[in-house]
Protein backbone atom coordinates (compact mmCIF):
# COMPACT_ATOMS: atom_id res chain seq x y z
CA UNK A 1 0.00 0.00 0.00
CA UNK A 2 1.18 3.20 -0.91
CA UNK A 3 2.01 5.78 1.77
CA UNK A 4 1.69 9.54 1.76
CA UNK A 5 2.71 12.04 3.58
CA UNK A 6 0.41 13.18 6.30
CA UNK A 7 0.09 17.08 4.99
CA UNK A 8 1.93 19.58 3.22
CA UNK A 9 2.90 22.24 6.62
CA UNK A 10 3.78 25.88 5.53
CA UNK A 11 7.07 26.73 6.28
CA UNK A 12 6.14 29.08 9.04
CA UNK A 13 3.41 26.86 10.60
CA UNK A 14 5.55 23.97 11.00
CA UNK A 15 8.06 26.17 12.68
CA UNK A 16 5.70 27.37 15.07
CA UNK A 17 4.30 24.24 15.84
CA UNK A 18 7.96 23.09 17.02
CA UNK A 19 8.28 25.64 19.13
CA UNK A 20 5.31 25.51 21.22
CA UNK A 21 5.48 21.63 21.35
CA UNK A 22 9.35 21.71 22.37
CA UNK A 23 10.34 24.65 25.32
CA UNK A 24 13.43 26.00 25.61
CA UNK A 25 15.40 23.36 27.36
CA UNK A 26 17.54 25.58 30.33
CA UNK A 27 20.29 23.16 30.26
CA UNK A 28 24.30 24.26 30.53
CA UNK A 29 27.57 22.34 31.58
CA UNK A 30 30.99 24.25 32.48
CA UNK A 31 33.64 23.47 29.64
CA UNK A 32 37.43 24.62 29.92
CA UNK A 33 37.99 27.86 28.08
CA UNK A 34 40.00 25.98 25.22
CA UNK A 35 36.92 24.31 24.38
CA UNK A 36 34.61 27.37 24.73
CA UNK A 37 34.88 28.64 21.27
CA UNK A 38 31.41 28.32 19.34
CA UNK A 39 29.62 27.94 22.15
CA UNK A 40 27.25 29.88 23.95
CA UNK A 41 27.26 31.30 27.46
CA UNK A 42 24.87 30.35 29.64
CA UNK A 43 25.30 32.71 32.10
CA UNK A 44 26.86 36.19 32.74
CA UNK A 45 30.97 36.09 32.94
CA UNK A 46 32.56 38.84 35.27
CA UNK A 47 36.35 39.76 35.43
CA UNK A 48 38.34 38.02 38.35
CA UNK A 49 40.35 40.63 39.38
CA UNK A 50 41.21 43.83 37.50
CA UNK A 51 42.89 44.55 34.65
CA UNK A 52 45.80 46.38 34.71
CA UNK A 53 46.27 45.50 38.96
CA UNK A 54 48.33 48.26 39.45
CA UNK A 55 49.40 51.27 37.63
CA UNK A 56 51.48 50.74 35.02
CA UNK A 57 54.00 51.91 32.12
CA UNK A 58 52.59 52.24 28.03
CA UNK A 59 56.37 52.94 27.00
CA UNK A 60 59.84 51.94 27.78
CA UNK A 61 61.33 55.41 29.23
CA UNK A 62 62.00 57.16 32.29
CA UNK A 63 59.44 57.21 35.13
CA UNK A 64 59.09 61.08 36.98
CA UNK A 65 57.37 63.54 38.96
CA UNK A 66 55.67 65.56 36.52
CA UNK A 67 55.78 68.46 38.41
CA UNK A 68 59.65 68.71 38.49
CA UNK A 69 59.72 68.80 34.61
CA UNK A 70 58.11 71.95 34.16
CA UNK A 71 59.36 74.07 32.18
CA UNK A 72 61.39 72.28 29.31
CA UNK A 73 61.25 73.52 26.01
CA UNK A 74 62.96 73.26 22.97
CA UNK A 75 65.17 76.24 23.36
CA UNK A 76 65.91 75.31 27.20
CA UNK A 77 66.01 71.32 27.49
CA UNK A 78 65.84 70.01 30.96
CA UNK A 79 68.03 67.33 32.45
CA UNK A 80 65.71 64.67 34.53
CA UNK A 81 66.81 65.05 38.15
CA UNK A 82 64.81 62.33 40.07
CA UNK A 83 63.92 59.91 37.94
CA UNK A 84 63.61 55.62 37.14
CA UNK A 85 64.25 53.39 33.97
CA UNK A 86 61.03 51.58 33.05
CA UNK A 87 59.96 49.25 30.50
CA UNK A 88 56.71 48.45 29.13
CA UNK A 89 53.94 46.76 31.12
CA UNK A 90 56.07 47.39 34.66
CA UNK A 91 54.26 49.14 37.75
CA UNK A 92 55.09 52.56 37.63
CA UNK A 93 57.47 52.80 41.18
CA UNK A 94 56.16 55.83 44.01
CA UNK A 95 56.62 58.42 43.89
CA UNK A 96 56.35 58.78 40.03
CA UNK A 97 52.98 60.12 38.20
CA UNK A 98 54.60 60.20 34.91
CA UNK A 99 56.51 58.38 32.21
CA UNK A 100 58.81 60.03 29.44
CA UNK A 101 59.04 58.28 26.25
CA UNK A 102 62.91 57.16 25.62
CA UNK A 103 62.17 58.04 22.22
CA UNK A 104 61.65 62.09 23.66
CA UNK A 105 64.94 62.02 25.18
CA UNK A 106 68.48 62.05 24.38
CA UNK A 107 71.17 61.71 27.24
CA UNK A 108 74.16 64.09 27.93
CA UNK A 109 76.87 62.94 29.63
CA UNK A 110 74.68 60.40 31.01
CA UNK A 111 72.06 62.36 32.09
CA UNK A 112 68.99 62.11 30.12
CA UNK A 113 67.03 65.24 29.22
CA UNK A 114 63.81 66.12 27.71
CA UNK A 115 62.58 69.21 25.56
CA UNK A 116 59.28 68.94 26.85
CA UNK A 117 57.01 68.60 29.93
CA UNK A 118 55.07 65.96 31.00
CA UNK A 119 51.79 65.90 32.55
CA UNK A 120 50.54 64.08 34.98
CA UNK A 121 49.28 60.20 34.33
CA UNK A 122 50.81 60.87 30.70
CA UNK A 123 52.17 56.98 29.60
CA UNK A 124 50.37 55.41 32.21
CA UNK A 125 47.78 53.01 32.22
CA UNK A 126 45.94 53.23 35.51
CA UNK A 127 44.91 50.03 37.17
CA UNK A 128 41.28 48.62 35.93
CA UNK A 129 41.49 50.65 32.71
CA UNK A 130 40.69 47.73 30.68
CA UNK A 131 38.36 46.19 33.14
CA UNK A 132 38.24 46.14 36.75
CA UNK A 133 37.37 43.31 39.43
CA UNK A 134 33.38 42.38 39.15
CA UNK A 135 32.81 44.21 35.74
CA UNK A 136 30.66 42.30 33.30
CA UNK A 137 32.82 40.51 30.64
CA UNK A 138 30.33 38.40 28.34
CA UNK A 139 26.70 38.81 28.77
CA UNK A 140 24.40 35.44 29.13
CA UNK A 141 23.45 34.36 25.69
CA UNK A 142 27.01 35.37 23.97
CA UNK A 143 28.80 33.42 20.89
CA UNK A 144 31.87 32.82 22.58
CA UNK A 145 34.44 34.41 19.29
CA UNK A 146 38.13 33.20 18.96
CA UNK A 147 39.30 35.98 20.36
CA UNK A 148 36.83 36.08 23.09
CA UNK A 149 39.33 33.22 24.69
CA UNK A 150 42.59 36.25 24.98
CA UNK A 151 40.57 38.31 26.87
CA UNK A 152 38.77 35.76 28.85
CA UNK A 153 42.36 34.44 29.76
CA UNK A 154 43.43 37.81 30.85
CA UNK A 155 40.54 38.39 33.03
CA UNK A 156 41.21 35.32 35.24
CA UNK A 157 38.07 33.02 33.78
CA UNK A 158 39.07 29.25 32.72
CA UNK A 159 35.92 27.72 33.08
CA UNK A 160 32.61 28.59 31.99
CA UNK A 161 28.87 27.84 31.56
CA UNK A 162 27.57 27.43 28.15
CA UNK A 163 24.20 26.10 27.01
CA UNK A 164 24.11 22.82 26.58
CA UNK A 165 21.96 20.64 23.78
CA UNK A 166 23.30 17.65 23.09
CA UNK A 167 21.98 15.99 19.53
CA UNK A 168 22.16 12.27 18.97
CA UNK A 169 22.41 11.78 14.63
CA UNK A 170 21.26 8.61 13.56
CA UNK A 171 21.62 7.24 9.60
CA UNK A 172 19.47 4.84 8.33
CA UNK A 173 19.83 2.94 4.74
CA UNK A 174 20.70 -0.70 3.46
CA UNK A 175 22.06 0.65 0.67
CA UNK A 176 24.75 3.32 2.81
CA UNK A 177 28.14 2.39 3.15
CA UNK A 178 30.51 4.48 5.65
CA UNK A 179 33.11 6.92 5.18
CA UNK A 180 36.54 5.44 3.78
CA UNK A 181 34.46 2.34 1.79
CA UNK A 182 34.42 2.42 -1.88
CA UNK A 183 30.78 2.04 -2.79
CA UNK A 184 30.03 -0.48 -4.64
CA UNK A 185 26.86 -0.31 -7.45
CA UNK A 186 23.71 0.72 -5.67
CA UNK A 187 25.30 1.97 -2.58
CA UNK A 188 26.15 5.22 -1.58
CA UNK A 189 28.76 6.96 1.12
CA UNK A 190 27.25 7.85 4.76
CA UNK A 191 27.90 11.77 4.06
CA UNK A 192 24.81 13.41 5.60
CA UNK A 193 25.34 12.68 9.25
CA UNK A 194 29.03 13.85 9.11
CA UNK A 195 27.82 17.16 7.72
CA UNK A 196 24.74 17.18 9.80
CA UNK A 197 27.50 17.21 13.26
CA UNK A 198 29.93 19.74 11.60
CA UNK A 199 26.69 22.34 11.31
CA UNK A 200 24.98 21.80 14.37
CA UNK A 201 28.28 21.44 16.44
CA UNK A 202 29.26 25.00 14.60
CA UNK A 203 25.41 26.17 16.32
CA UNK A 204 27.09 25.40 19.30
CA UNK A 205 25.72 22.16 19.81
CA UNK A 206 27.22 18.41 21.43
CA UNK A 207 26.82 15.97 18.41
CA UNK A 208 26.68 12.23 18.49
CA UNK A 209 26.63 10.38 15.54
CA UNK A 210 25.43 6.65 15.65
CA UNK A 211 26.20 3.63 13.33
CA UNK A 212 24.62 2.89 10.00
CA UNK A 213 21.39 1.19 10.83
CA UNK A 214 19.74 -1.13 7.65
CA UNK A 215 16.24 -0.58 6.73
CA UNK A 216 14.93 -2.66 9.15
CA UNK A 217 11.90 -1.56 11.59
CA UNK A 218 12.96 -3.06 14.15
CA UNK A 219 16.84 -2.00 14.39
CA UNK A 220 15.70 1.54 13.70
CA UNK A 221 13.42 0.86 16.29
CA UNK A 222 15.97 0.23 18.98
CA UNK A 223 18.62 2.82 17.58
CA UNK A 224 15.66 5.66 18.13
CA UNK A 225 15.27 4.22 21.56
CA UNK A 226 18.77 4.26 22.38
CA UNK A 227 19.65 8.07 20.83
CA UNK A 228 16.07 9.58 22.28
CA UNK A 229 17.42 7.93 25.79
CA UNK A 230 20.64 9.75 25.46
CA UNK A 231 19.96 13.07 23.74
CA UNK A 232 17.90 16.24 23.67
CA UNK A 233 17.34 15.88 19.74
CA UNK A 234 17.48 12.74 17.55
CA UNK A 235 17.89 13.45 13.80
CA UNK A 236 16.90 10.55 11.57
CA UNK A 237 18.34 10.62 8.12
CA UNK A 238 16.66 9.38 5.19
CA UNK A 239 13.77 7.12 5.28
CA UNK A 240 11.15 10.12 5.78
CA UNK A 241 9.82 10.35 2.79
CA UNK A 242 7.54 7.58 1.13
CA UNK A 243 9.15 4.92 -0.13
CA UNK A 244 8.45 1.07 0.49
CA UNK A 245 11.44 1.25 2.64
CA UNK A 246 11.21 4.48 4.50
CA UNK A 247 10.46 3.46 7.92
CA UNK A 248 11.14 6.38 9.97
CA UNK A 249 6.98 7.39 10.49
CA UNK A 250 6.06 3.94 11.84
CA UNK A 251 8.74 3.68 14.06
CA UNK A 252 8.34 7.33 15.93
CA UNK A 253 5.04 7.31 15.17
CA UNK A 254 4.84 3.37 17.34
CA UNK A 255 7.18 5.45 20.07
CA UNK A 256 5.31 8.54 20.33
CA UNK A 257 3.23 11.20 18.54
CA UNK A 258 4.03 12.94 14.72
CA UNK A 259 3.99 16.76 14.78
CA UNK A 260 4.22 17.24 11.39
CA UNK A 261 5.12 15.00 8.26
CA UNK A 262 5.98 16.79 5.39
CA UNK A 263 6.71 20.98 4.95
CA UNK A 264 5.83 22.84 1.97
CA UNK A 265 9.44 23.27 1.17
CA UNK A 266 11.83 22.93 -1.54
CA UNK A 267 13.88 21.11 -1.43
CA UNK A 268 13.07 19.01 2.02
CA UNK A 269 9.40 18.25 1.32
CA UNK A 270 9.64 14.75 3.95
CA UNK A 271 10.70 16.14 6.72
CA UNK A 272 8.88 14.37 9.72
CA UNK A 273 9.10 15.66 13.38
CA UNK A 274 8.00 13.50 16.03
CA UNK A 275 7.37 13.90 19.42
CA UNK A 276 8.53 10.78 21.20
CA UNK A 277 8.72 11.20 25.25
CA UNK A 278 8.79 14.91 25.35
CA UNK A 279 11.91 14.75 23.03
CA UNK A 280 11.92 15.95 19.34
CA UNK A 281 12.92 13.44 16.69
CA UNK A 282 13.33 14.77 13.36
CA UNK A 283 13.39 12.79 10.11
CA UNK A 284 15.10 14.53 7.06
CA UNK A 285 15.22 13.57 3.58
CA UNK A 286 18.48 11.32 2.35
CA UNK A 287 19.24 13.69 -0.34
CA UNK A 288 22.26 15.99 0.75
CA UNK A 289 20.77 19.40 -0.69
CA UNK A 290 17.12 18.62 0.95
CA UNK A 291 19.09 17.79 4.11
CA UNK A 292 21.04 21.09 4.20
CA UNK A 293 17.79 23.09 4.21
CA UNK A 294 16.47 21.05 6.94
CA UNK A 295 19.21 21.01 9.07
CA UNK A 296 19.66 25.35 7.88
CA UNK A 297 15.91 26.13 8.17
CA UNK A 298 14.54 23.61 10.63
CA UNK A 299 16.99 21.81 12.84
CA UNK A 300 18.20 25.44 13.19
CA UNK A 301 15.62 27.09 14.10
CA UNK A 302 14.97 25.17 16.67
CA UNK A 303 18.55 25.04 18.46
CA UNK A 304 18.10 28.87 17.81
CA UNK A 305 14.35 29.09 20.06
CA UNK A 306 16.39 26.90 22.75
CA UNK A 307 18.85 29.95 23.23
CA UNK A 308 21.95 28.34 20.56
CA UNK A 309 23.12 30.91 18.44
CA UNK A 310 22.48 30.48 14.04
CA UNK A 311 25.92 30.49 12.51
CA UNK A 312 26.78 34.05 11.26
CA UNK A 313 25.74 35.03 7.46
CA UNK A 314 25.08 38.29 5.99
CA UNK A 315 22.39 39.38 3.54
CA UNK A 316 22.69 41.58 0.58
CA UNK A 317 20.07 42.95 -1.47
CA UNK A 318 21.42 42.19 -5.16
CA UNK A 319 19.79 42.00 -8.62
CA UNK A 320 18.73 38.35 -10.10
CA UNK A 321 20.12 37.91 -13.49
CA UNK A 322 17.30 35.83 -14.79
CA UNK A 323 13.77 34.80 -14.00
CA UNK A 324 12.92 32.18 -11.49
CA UNK A 325 9.44 30.31 -11.57
CA UNK A 326 8.25 28.96 -8.65
CA UNK A 327 5.11 26.89 -6.96
CA UNK A 328 2.45 29.42 -5.57
CA UNK A 329 2.30 27.75 -1.99
CA UNK A 330 6.12 26.22 -1.24
CA UNK A 331 8.92 28.25 0.18
CA UNK A 332 11.68 27.56 -1.94
CA UNK A 333 15.81 27.65 -1.19
CA UNK A 334 17.99 28.16 -4.59
CA UNK A 335 21.74 28.40 -4.48
CA UNK A 336 23.38 31.37 -6.54
CA UNK A 337 26.83 32.60 -7.49
CA UNK A 338 26.75 36.37 -6.60
CA UNK A 339 29.57 38.51 -8.47
CA UNK A 340 29.62 42.32 -8.84
CA UNK A 341 29.56 43.42 -12.34
CA UNK A 342 30.56 46.63 -13.69
CA UNK A 343 29.33 48.00 -10.31
CA UNK A 344 25.81 46.03 -9.93
CA UNK A 345 25.61 42.62 -7.68
CA UNK A 346 23.98 39.62 -9.64
CA UNK A 347 23.03 36.52 -8.51
CA UNK A 348 23.25 33.76 -10.88
CA UNK A 349 20.57 30.96 -9.73
CA UNK A 350 22.20 27.35 -9.93
CA UNK A 351 20.52 24.12 -10.82
CA UNK A 352 17.62 23.41 -8.33
CA UNK A 353 17.13 19.88 -6.93
CA UNK A 354 17.59 18.20 -3.39
CA UNK A 355 20.53 15.48 -4.87
CA UNK A 356 22.43 18.13 -6.49
CA UNK A 357 25.34 18.94 -4.20
CA UNK A 358 27.72 20.43 -6.17
CA UNK A 359 25.39 23.28 -7.28
CA UNK A 360 25.26 24.23 -3.06
CA UNK A 361 29.56 23.66 -3.43
CA UNK A 362 29.69 25.37 -6.32
CA UNK A 363 27.21 28.57 -4.88
CA UNK A 364 28.34 31.29 -2.96
CA UNK A 365 25.32 32.09 -1.34
CA UNK A 366 21.14 30.99 -1.24
CA UNK A 367 18.04 33.13 -1.97
CA UNK A 368 14.23 32.40 -0.11
CA UNK A 369 11.99 32.85 -3.07
CA UNK A 370 8.83 32.72 -0.20
CA UNK A 371 6.00 30.95 -0.63
CA UNK A 372 3.43 33.92 -1.48
CA UNK A 373 5.92 34.31 -4.36
CA UNK A 374 5.05 32.61 -7.94
CA UNK A 375 8.51 33.23 -9.00
CA UNK A 376 10.88 36.40 -9.41
CA UNK A 377 11.56 38.50 -12.57
CA UNK A 378 14.94 39.24 -14.14
CA UNK A 379 16.40 42.01 -13.01
CA UNK A 380 14.58 42.51 -9.92
CA UNK A 381 15.68 43.19 -6.02
CA UNK A 382 16.14 39.86 -4.32
CA UNK A 383 18.04 39.82 -0.90
CA UNK A 384 20.54 36.99 -0.36
CA UNK A 385 22.05 35.21 2.41
CA UNK A 386 25.60 34.59 2.05
CA UNK A 387 27.79 31.74 2.44
CA UNK A 388 30.96 33.03 2.24
CA UNK A 389 32.67 36.70 3.78
CA UNK A 390 31.27 39.20 1.81
CA UNK A 391 34.71 40.85 0.74
CA UNK A 392 35.11 37.96 -1.59
CA UNK A 393 32.40 39.23 -3.88
CA UNK A 394 34.67 41.66 -4.80
CA UNK A 395 37.47 39.26 -6.05
CA UNK A 396 34.80 36.74 -7.66
CA UNK A 397 34.32 36.10 -11.25
CA UNK A 398 30.92 34.81 -12.92
CA UNK A 399 31.46 32.82 -15.71
CA UNK A 400 27.72 31.86 -17.21
CA UNK A 401 27.72 28.95 -20.28
CA UNK A 402 29.23 25.71 -20.87
CA UNK A 403 30.28 24.31 -17.92
CA UNK A 404 33.40 22.23 -19.52
CA UNK A 405 35.41 20.48 -17.42
CA UNK A 406 38.71 21.99 -17.87
CA UNK A 407 37.20 25.61 -16.74
CA UNK A 408 37.96 23.84 -13.06
CA UNK A 409 41.55 23.85 -14.13
CA UNK A 410 41.37 27.40 -15.09
CA UNK A 411 39.65 28.27 -12.18
CA UNK A 412 42.65 26.47 -9.92
CA UNK A 413 45.46 29.15 -12.10
CA UNK A 414 42.87 31.82 -11.59
CA UNK A 415 42.87 31.18 -7.56
CA UNK A 416 46.52 31.17 -7.47
CA UNK A 417 46.03 35.13 -8.87
CA UNK A 418 43.78 35.71 -5.53
CA UNK A 419 40.42 35.44 -7.59
CA UNK A 420 37.22 32.76 -7.37
CA UNK A 421 35.82 31.18 -10.73
CA UNK A 422 32.11 30.54 -10.34
CA UNK A 423 30.70 28.89 -13.40
CA UNK A 424 26.98 28.71 -13.78
CA UNK A 425 25.26 26.47 -16.38
CA UNK A 426 23.54 27.50 -19.66
CA UNK A 427 22.63 27.45 -23.33
CA UNK A 428 24.98 29.07 -25.61
CA UNK A 429 22.31 31.49 -26.35
CA UNK A 430 21.53 31.97 -22.46
CA UNK A 431 25.31 32.42 -21.92
CA UNK A 432 24.99 35.06 -24.80
CA UNK A 433 22.23 36.81 -23.12
CA UNK A 434 23.44 36.85 -19.85
CA UNK A 435 26.75 38.44 -21.74
CA UNK A 436 24.05 40.87 -23.31
CA UNK A 437 22.13 41.86 -20.19
CA UNK A 438 25.35 42.84 -18.33
CA UNK A 439 25.02 39.85 -15.64
CA UNK A 440 28.39 38.35 -15.82
CA UNK A 441 31.88 38.58 -16.53
CA UNK A 442 32.13 36.37 -19.19
CA UNK A 443 30.23 33.86 -21.40
CA UNK A 444 31.38 30.05 -22.25
CA UNK A 445 30.49 29.59 -25.64
CA UNK A 446 30.55 25.96 -27.49
CA UNK A 447 30.28 25.98 -31.25
CA UNK A 448 30.86 24.35 -34.09
CA UNK A 449 33.70 24.79 -36.05
CA UNK A 450 32.03 26.34 -39.18
CA UNK A 451 32.51 29.89 -40.90
CA UNK A 452 28.52 31.11 -39.71
CA UNK A 453 28.50 29.76 -36.15
CA UNK A 454 30.26 33.11 -34.58
CA UNK A 455 27.59 35.25 -36.54
CA UNK A 456 24.37 33.07 -35.79
CA UNK A 457 24.80 32.32 -32.54
CA UNK A 458 26.85 35.34 -30.86
CA UNK A 459 26.90 38.34 -32.78
CA UNK A 460 23.15 38.50 -33.98
CA UNK A 461 22.44 38.96 -30.15
CA UNK A 462 25.04 41.05 -29.51
CA UNK A 463 24.81 43.89 -33.10
CA UNK A 464 26.43 46.66 -31.02
CA UNK A 465 29.16 44.99 -28.63
CA UNK A 466 32.69 44.98 -29.12
CA UNK A 467 33.07 41.60 -27.74
CA UNK A 468 37.18 39.90 -26.66
CA UNK A 469 36.87 35.87 -27.63
CA UNK A 470 39.42 34.09 -26.24
CA UNK A 471 39.70 30.40 -27.19
CA UNK A 472 39.93 27.66 -24.52
CA UNK A 473 39.88 24.76 -25.58
CA UNK A 474 38.95 22.67 -29.25
CA UNK A 475 37.43 19.06 -29.14
CA UNK A 476 37.04 16.59 -32.33
CA UNK A 477 34.01 14.84 -32.69
CA UNK A 478 33.96 11.80 -34.34
CA UNK A 479 31.75 8.50 -34.81
CA UNK A 480 33.28 5.27 -33.38
CA UNK A 481 32.96 2.12 -34.55
CA UNK A 482 35.27 -1.34 -33.68
CA UNK A 483 34.92 -2.24 -38.09
CA UNK A 484 36.34 0.31 -40.22
CA UNK A 485 33.97 2.14 -42.13
CA UNK A 486 34.26 2.21 -46.06
CA UNK A 487 31.01 2.59 -48.61
CA UNK A 488 29.72 0.04 -48.60
CA UNK A 489 29.42 0.22 -44.63
CA UNK A 490 28.63 3.98 -44.75
CA UNK A 491 25.12 2.68 -46.97
CA UNK A 492 23.53 1.28 -44.06
CA UNK A 493 25.35 2.71 -41.33
CA UNK A 494 23.34 3.70 -37.90
CA UNK A 495 23.79 5.90 -35.08
CA UNK A 496 23.23 5.00 -31.53
CA UNK A 497 23.10 7.87 -29.50
CA UNK A 498 22.72 11.57 -29.87
CA UNK A 499 25.58 13.86 -28.53
CA UNK A 500 24.65 15.85 -25.35
CA UNK A 501 26.73 18.90 -26.68
CA UNK A 502 24.10 20.96 -29.08
CA UNK A 503 27.82 21.54 -31.25
CA UNK A 504 28.16 17.90 -31.49
CA UNK A 505 24.67 17.63 -33.05
CA UNK A 506 25.13 19.87 -35.23
CA UNK A 507 28.06 18.06 -36.44
CA UNK A 508 26.76 15.01 -36.80
CA UNK A 509 23.57 16.54 -38.42
CA UNK A 510 25.89 17.60 -41.20
CA UNK A 511 27.31 15.19 -41.58
CA UNK A 512 24.92 12.66 -41.57
CA UNK A 513 23.17 14.65 -44.40
CA UNK A 514 26.54 13.99 -46.22
CA UNK A 515 26.95 11.19 -46.45
CA UNK A 516 22.92 10.09 -46.67
CA UNK A 517 22.90 7.80 -43.38
CA UNK A 518 20.23 8.02 -40.76
CA UNK A 519 20.01 7.97 -37.18
CA UNK A 520 18.91 4.37 -35.14
CA UNK A 521 15.28 5.27 -33.57
CA UNK A 522 15.99 6.18 -29.88
CA UNK A 523 16.72 3.11 -27.85
CA UNK A 524 17.52 0.74 -30.29
CA UNK A 525 21.15 -0.44 -31.04
CA UNK A 526 23.26 1.22 -34.07
CA UNK A 527 26.87 0.59 -35.34
CA UNK A 528 28.21 3.60 -33.92
CA UNK A 529 28.65 6.00 -31.47
CA UNK A 530 29.65 9.64 -31.50
CA UNK A 531 32.12 10.56 -28.97
CA UNK A 532 35.10 12.75 -28.81
CA UNK A 533 38.77 11.34 -30.47
CA UNK A 534 39.82 10.86 -26.88
CA UNK A 535 36.97 8.81 -25.38
CA UNK A 536 37.24 6.66 -29.22
CA UNK A 537 41.07 6.19 -28.17
CA UNK A 538 40.54 4.86 -24.97
CA UNK A 539 38.40 2.54 -25.91
CA UNK A 540 40.44 1.27 -28.50
CA UNK A 541 38.02 2.06 -31.47
CA UNK A 542 38.17 3.32 -34.83
CA UNK A 543 37.30 6.74 -34.93
CA UNK A 544 35.94 8.55 -38.41
CA UNK A 545 35.98 12.94 -37.90
CA UNK A 546 33.15 14.60 -38.14
CA UNK A 547 34.43 18.04 -36.90
CA UNK A 548 35.70 20.38 -34.41
CA UNK A 549 33.72 22.14 -31.41
CA UNK A 550 35.57 25.09 -29.64
CA UNK A 551 35.30 26.41 -26.32
CA UNK A 552 35.48 29.81 -25.72
CA UNK A 553 35.43 32.77 -23.58
CA UNK A 554 33.67 35.58 -24.24
CA UNK A 555 34.08 38.83 -22.91
CA UNK A 556 32.66 42.49 -23.54
CA UNK A 557 35.93 44.71 -24.36
CA UNK A 558 35.12 47.16 -21.86
CA UNK A 559 35.32 44.61 -18.97
CA UNK A 560 38.64 43.63 -19.76
CA UNK A 561 40.17 46.09 -17.91
CA UNK A 562 38.66 45.35 -14.87
CA UNK A 563 41.37 43.29 -12.52
CA UNK A 564 39.74 40.18 -11.89
CA UNK A 565 38.95 39.53 -15.42
CA UNK A 566 42.46 40.62 -16.94
CA UNK A 567 43.32 37.90 -14.31
CA UNK A 568 41.30 35.68 -16.16
CA UNK A 569 41.85 36.25 -19.49
CA UNK A 570 45.42 35.79 -18.82
CA UNK A 571 45.51 32.57 -17.12
CA UNK A 572 43.51 31.23 -20.11
CA UNK A 573 46.35 32.62 -22.79
CA UNK A 574 48.50 31.14 -20.40
CA UNK A 575 51.39 28.40 -21.43
CA UNK A 576 50.61 26.72 -18.32
CA UNK A 577 46.82 25.92 -19.02
CA UNK A 578 47.90 25.09 -22.34
CA UNK A 579 50.35 22.61 -21.51
CA UNK A 580 47.37 21.07 -19.22
CA UNK A 581 45.03 20.52 -21.89
CA UNK A 582 47.27 18.60 -24.33
CA UNK A 583 48.46 16.34 -20.85
CA UNK A 584 44.95 15.54 -20.87
CA UNK A 585 44.19 14.79 -24.49
CA UNK A 586 42.66 18.34 -25.51
CA UNK A 587 43.77 20.42 -27.74
CA UNK A 588 44.50 24.37 -26.90
CA UNK A 589 41.94 26.59 -28.03
CA UNK A 590 43.99 28.27 -30.52
CA UNK A 591 42.18 28.23 -33.74
CA UNK A 592 41.45 30.65 -36.38
CA UNK A 593 38.98 32.93 -33.75
CA UNK A 594 39.36 36.76 -33.60
CA UNK A 595 40.42 38.24 -31.04
CA UNK A 596 38.02 41.03 -30.78
CA UNK A 597 34.60 41.20 -32.59
CA UNK A 598 32.08 43.17 -33.58
CA UNK A 599 28.99 43.42 -35.70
Amino acid sequence: MPRRYLNLTPLSEALAMMRREFLSLGRAETVPLAEAVGRVTAEPLYARYSVPMADIAKFDGYAVKSGETRGAQDQRPLPLAGYARVNTGEVLPRPFDAVVMIEDTWDEGGIPRIRKSAAPGQNIRRTGEDVRAGELVLPKGHRVRPFDIGALATYGITRLAVRSVRVGIVPTGSDLVPLGTAPGPGQTIETNTLMAEAYLTGIGATCRRYGIVPDEPGLIREAVETAVAENDLVILSAGSSAGTRDFSRDVVEELGEIVFHGIAVRPGKPVLLANVGGKPVLGMPGYPVAAQTVLREVAGNLLSWWGLEPLPGEELDVRLSRRLASDLGFDEFVPVSIGRVDGTCWATPHPRGGGIQMAVVRANGYLHIPAAREGIEAGEEVRVRLTVPPASLARTLVCVGRRDPVLGELGNRLAEAGYHLHCCNASTVGAVLALRAKTCHAATVALPETTSAWSDQVLRYLPDARLLRVPVARTEFGVASADPLDAGSLASLRVANRPKSAAAQFLLDAWLDREGIGAAPSGEPGDVRVCSALEAREAGLRFTSIGYESCDLVIREELAADEGVSALIEAARSPGFRAYLRTIGRDPGDGDAPDVSSA
